[in-house]
C-alpha cells in the first residue's frame, strides 16, 4: 500500500505520474485507431478481389444447357 502524499511536491509527483498515464494510454488509443483504419481498408480491398474472382469464376463456367 501506497502512503498518502503529504506535501505540495509529493501531490505534484502523483499528478505528474498520472498525467504521464492518461497521455500514454491516448497514444495507445491512436495508435488502435490506425490499426483497425488499416485493417478495415485490406478487408475492404480483400471484399472487392473476392467480388472480381467470384464474377470470373461465373463468366468462365457458363451453365450448359443439354
Amino acid at each position: 500500500m501506497t502512503k498518502k502524499p503529504k506535501t505540495i511536491k509529493d501531490w505534484e509527483k502523483v499528478c505528474n505520474n498520472l498525467n504521464n498515464v492518461i497521455h500514454s494510454q491516448h497514444a495507445d488509443i491512436d495508435n488502435l485507431e490506425g490499426h483497425i483504419a488499416k485493417l478495415e481498408e485490406q478487408l475492404t480491398m480483400s471484399v472487392g478481389v473476392i467480388k472480381y474472382l467470384e464474377l470470373q469464376i461465373v463468366r468462365s463456367n457458363p451453365v450448359r444447357s443439354n
